[in-house]
Protein backbone atom coordinates (compact mmCIF):
# COMPACT_ATOMS: atom_id res chain seq x y z
CA UNK A 1 0.00 0.00 0.00
CA UNK A 2 2.88 2.32 0.52
CA UNK A 3 3.80 2.17 -3.12
CA UNK A 4 0.28 3.00 -4.11
CA UNK A 5 0.22 5.91 -1.67
CA UNK A 6 3.58 7.11 -2.97
CA UNK A 7 2.41 6.94 -6.58
CA UNK A 8 -0.84 8.73 -5.76
CA UNK A 9 1.07 11.42 -3.85
CA UNK A 10 3.42 11.93 -6.82
CA UNK A 11 0.43 12.07 -9.15
CA UNK A 12 -1.26 14.69 -6.97
CA UNK A 13 1.94 16.77 -6.91
CA UNK A 14 2.28 16.52 -10.68
CA UNK A 15 -1.34 17.51 -11.19
CA UNK A 16 -0.91 20.43 -8.82
CA UNK A 17 2.24 21.65 -10.62
CA UNK A 18 0.50 21.13 -13.97
CA UNK A 19 -2.44 23.27 -12.79
CA UNK A 20 -0.02 25.98 -11.64
CA UNK A 21 1.69 25.98 -15.05
CA UNK A 22 -1.67 26.13 -16.84
CA UNK A 23 -2.69 29.09 -14.66
CA UNK A 24 0.62 30.81 -15.37
CA UNK A 25 0.20 30.26 -19.12
CA UNK A 26 -3.36 31.62 -18.97
CA UNK A 27 -2.06 34.76 -17.25
CA UNK A 28 0.61 35.16 -19.91
CA UNK A 29 -2.03 34.70 -22.63
CA UNK A 30 -4.24 37.38 -21.05
CA UNK A 31 -1.34 39.82 -20.82
CA UNK A 32 -0.38 39.12 -24.44
CA UNK A 33 -3.95 39.70 -25.63
CA UNK A 34 -4.11 43.01 -23.80
CA UNK A 35 -0.73 44.13 -25.15
CA UNK A 36 -0.99 46.26 -28.29
CA UNK A 37 1.87 46.07 -30.74
CA UNK A 38 2.50 49.20 -32.76
CA UNK A 39 4.33 48.80 -36.03
CA UNK A 40 7.16 51.27 -36.33
CA UNK A 41 8.13 51.89 -39.91
CA UNK A 42 10.25 55.00 -39.43
CA UNK A 43 13.51 53.20 -40.23
CA UNK A 44 12.05 51.70 -43.39
CA UNK A 45 10.69 55.10 -44.44
CA UNK A 46 14.10 56.64 -43.77
CA UNK A 47 15.82 54.01 -45.92
CA UNK A 48 13.28 54.49 -48.73
CA UNK A 49 13.69 58.28 -48.64
CA UNK A 50 17.48 57.94 -48.74
CA UNK A 51 17.23 55.51 -51.65
CA UNK A 52 14.88 57.82 -53.55
CA UNK A 53 17.23 60.74 -52.93
CA UNK A 54 20.15 58.75 -54.35
CA UNK A 55 18.04 57.70 -57.33
CA UNK A 56 17.13 61.33 -57.98
CA UNK A 57 20.79 62.37 -57.83
CA UNK A 58 21.75 59.57 -60.23
CA UNK A 59 18.91 60.46 -62.57
CA UNK A 60 19.89 64.13 -62.73
CA UNK A 61 23.53 63.15 -63.36
CA UNK A 62 22.43 60.86 -66.19
CA UNK A 63 20.28 63.61 -67.69
CA UNK A 64 23.21 66.04 -67.58
CA UNK A 65 25.48 63.47 -69.24
CA UNK A 66 22.84 62.81 -71.88
CA UNK A 67 22.48 66.52 -72.61
CA UNK A 68 26.25 66.90 -72.88
CA UNK A 69 26.51 63.93 -75.25
CA UNK A 70 23.65 65.23 -77.39
CA UNK A 71 25.27 68.67 -77.47
CA UNK A 72 28.58 67.16 -78.58
CA UNK A 73 26.83 65.12 -81.26
CA UNK A 74 24.96 68.20 -82.44
CA UNK A 75 28.15 70.23 -82.78
CA UNK A 76 30.29 67.45 -84.17
CA UNK A 77 31.16 67.23 -87.82
CA UNK A 78 30.61 64.19 -89.90
CA UNK A 79 33.65 65.03 -92.03
CA UNK A 80 36.94 65.36 -90.16
CA UNK A 81 39.04 68.51 -90.52
CA UNK A 82 41.95 66.72 -92.15
CA UNK A 83 39.69 65.45 -94.92
CA UNK A 84 38.40 68.96 -95.61
CA UNK A 85 41.97 70.31 -95.79
CA UNK A 86 43.00 67.47 -98.08
CA UNK A 87 40.04 68.12 -100.39
CA UNK A 88 40.86 71.86 -100.50
CA UNK A 89 44.50 71.10 -101.32
CA UNK A 90 43.46 68.73 -104.11
CA UNK A 91 41.00 71.29 -105.47
CA UNK A 92 43.62 74.07 -105.39
CA UNK A 93 46.25 71.86 -107.01
CA UNK A 94 43.84 70.96 -109.81
CA UNK A 95 42.86 74.60 -110.24
CA UNK A 96 46.54 75.59 -110.48
CA UNK A 97 47.15 72.76 -112.93
CA UNK A 98 44.27 73.91 -115.14
CA UNK A 99 45.42 77.52 -115.00
CA UNK A 100 48.98 76.45 -115.79
CA UNK A 101 47.83 74.39 -118.77
CA UNK A 102 45.67 77.24 -120.07
CA UNK A 103 48.42 79.82 -119.76
CA UNK A 104 51.08 77.77 -121.37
Amino acid sequence: MTKLELISELLVEELHSFKEEVDRLENIEKSLKSTAIKADSTQIEKLIKEHLRKLHIDQTAQQENRKEILNRIKHSRTIPNWLIILALLLFLSQAFAIVYLLLR
